[in-house]
């Protein structure tokens, strides 16, 4: 299942063709990431991460160079949720100590 997290609105398209969305500094999205529309429409992925600390940007590396849609509008990462990890673990088969039987060697 994936969720969708926000990152944050497009500051501007620059001449290389990245697009470039500020930030909040404790929402950083990993390299890679496919970034969406509110729609869940897949925009591109995240390139690049620059500026400061205090004040990070973004650069998303568009799927298509069709970017008119895109212009001011809120932008989404979205990222696989794991979910509840509880009694998925899997069990452990074969030579382990206790295994044998006794009087067998």
């Amino acid at each position: 299942m994936t969720k969708l997290r926000r990152i944050g609105g497009v500051v501007h398209v620059s001449r290389s063709g990245f697009i470039v969305v500020r930030i909040e500094p404790d929402n950083l999205p990993e390299i890679g990431s496919e970034v969406l529309t509110y729609r869940a429409e897949v925009i591109g992925n995240v390139y690049d991460i620059i500026g400061t600390t205090k004040t990070p940007f973004v650069l998303i590396k568009p799927k298509d160079k069709n970017l008119e849609k895109i212009d001011n509008k809120e932008l989404f990462v979205g990222y696989a949720h794991a979910g509840n990890r509880k009694g998925k673990r899997s069990r452990k088969k074969g030579n382990r100590k206790g295994s044998r039987k006794r009087g067998d060697t």
